[in-house]
């Protein structure tokens, strides 16, 4: 259990409040999944967002409750 389940399992327990995504303005057409595939639905709130000279932009995200 790795990287994208270990994250899917923590969604499912209410375990996770908030995301940083960091984008990296390169295509590298494959690679991990940051979540692996399970039926869910995760309303997601920004917070912020900020962009570096490199390009980067990093989104600060927090998990809306599911109540």
């Amino acid at each position: 259990m790795g990287g994208g389940e270990i994250i899917a399992s923590f969604l499912d327990a209410h375990a996770i409040d908030e995301f940083v995504v960091s984008v990296v303005p390169v295509f590298i057409g494959e690679g991990i999944p940051l979540i692996s595939r399970r039926p869910r639905h995760v309303l997601l709130e920004l917070i912020s967002s900020e962009r570096f000279e490199d390009g980067l932009v990093q989104n600060r995200y927090r998990v809306q409750d599911r109540d």
